[in-house]
C-alpha cells in the first residue's frame, strides 16, 4: 500500500541520515546503530536505524502542525500529561513517515505512525489535561550498584541484581535546547516557544516539551545500559517507552534521570529474549520529580546449559 493513499494520514516526513544526527545530537542518545553507518549495514539489523524516541517526538510534531486541536495547541490551559508509545517495527533511513490520529473520550488522542509501505511502526496515545498535574512521587532511594567483574556478561536474568541504576550527569534547560527540539521534531506549541502566550497560561511561563525532558534522561540510561557488557551485539531492542508529567520545566532548570529496574520476564515471541521494564524519574534540581516514566527493552536471556 502507498503511503499517499493511507487514509486520513498526514505529515508525510522523509528520514535522512541529517535528521537521524541531529536528533541524536539535541537528546544525547549517540547510541551506534544510529551513527555507524558501516556497522548497521554489516549487521542483522541490516542498515541504519532511525531512534525509536525520534518516531514518537515525529508524531507529536506532526499532530502539532496538521491537527493542533487534538494536541490543545493555542489553548493556554492544555498540556500533555501522560504519553505511551509501543515501537512496532524498526525505522531506517529512507523510511517515509505520517501520523493518523483518532481522539477518545476523556483527552486521549490515540495515534499510529506507518511507513511508506502503510505498516504501522509505532503507535500510542497522549492525554491532554486542563486541571491540575498529578501530585509528584517520592523519589526512589537507590541502594549501591556493584560493577560486574571483569569480563562477566550482564544478561536478561541478572538485570534485576546487576543492572543499571542510578542518576545521570544532569542537564540544564536552556532556550537552545528547546527552540532546538522544538523546530526539529515540529513541536512548535507556543506553550515552548511564544513568551507572551505562555505568561498568560497555566504555568506563567514558558515551558520545555516534556518529549525533550524524557529523550534528554532516557539518553544517560541508555548510556549506562550500552557501557554494560550485555550479550550477542551489545545492543538491546527498544520496546516502547510511557511517561507522566508531575511538574513543569522551565528555562534555566537543571533535571536528572533516575533509573532503576522493575521487572523481567520471558518474551511470548521470542524464547531466547526477555521484556526487561526500567523506571526512570526526571527529578529538577530541587530533587523533586516532575515527570516519571518507565522504559521497555528486550534484552537476551542466558543460554540454556
Amino acid at each position: 500500500m502507498k503511503i499517499e493513499r493511507v487514509e486520513a494520514a498526514v505529515g508525510h516526513r522523509t528520514v535522512t541520515n541529517a535528521a537521524v544526527s541531529a536528533f541524536g545530537t539535541i537528546t544525547g542518545d549517540y547510541a551506534r546503530m544510529h551513527f555507524d553507518h558501516h556497522a548497521g549495514k554489516d549487521s542483522p539489523i541490516g542498515g541504519t536505524i532511525a531512534h525509536g524516541l525520534l518516531s514518537a517526538c515525529w508524531a507529536m510534531g506532526m499532530l502539532t502542525r496538521y491537527a493542533p486541536q487534538q494536541l490543545g495547541v493555542g489553548d493556554p490551559a492544555a498540556v500533555i500529561t501522560d504519553l505511551s508509545v509501543r515501537f512496532v517495527r524498526m525505522v531506517y533511513v529512507g523510511d517515509t513517515l505520517c501520523v493518523k490520529s483518532r481522539p477518545e473520550s476523556g483527552g486521549v488522542l490515540t495515534f499510529e505512525v506507518l511507513s511508506q509501505h502503510g505498516e504501522v511502526v509505532t503507535d500510542g496515545r497522549a492525554t491532554l489535561s486542563r486541571g491540575q498535574l498529578a501530585p509528584s512521587p517520592k523519589a526512589w532511594k537507590l541502594g549501591a550498584w556493584r560493577a560486574l567483574p571483569e569480563g562477566e556478561i550482564c544478561y536478561a536474568d541478572d538485570m534485576q541484581a546487576k543492572g543499571p541504576r542510578g542518576d545521570g550527569r544532569g542537564r540544564t534547560i536552556t532556550e537552545s535546547d528547546i527552540v532546538r527540539f522544538a523546530s526539529e521534531v515540529g513541536e512548535t506549541n507556543p506553550l515552548y516557544l511564544n513568551q507572551v502566550f505562555a505568561e498568560a497560561g497555566r504555568f506563567g511561563a514558558r515551558i520545555a516539551p516534556p518529549m525533550l525532558t524524557f529523550c534528554l534522561c532516557f539518553s544517560d540510561f541508555l548510556d549506562a545500559l550500552l557501557s554494560m557488557p550485555l550479550p550477542n551485539t551489545g545492543s538491546a531492542g527498544h520496546l516502547g517507552d510511557s511517561w507522566r508529567l508531575h511538574a513543569p520545566v522551565s528555562i534555566g532548570d537543571t533535571i536528572r534521570g533516575r533509573y532503576c529496574v522493575l521487572s523481567a520476564r520471558p518474551s511470548n515471541s521470542q524464547p531466547a529474549m526477555s521484556v526487561v521494564e526500567f523506571g526512570l524519574q526526571v527529578l529538577n534540581q530541587h530533587d523533586k520529580v516532575v515527570q516519571q516514566g518507565s522504559i521497555t527493552m528486550l534484552i537476551a536471556r542466558r543460554p540454556a546449559a
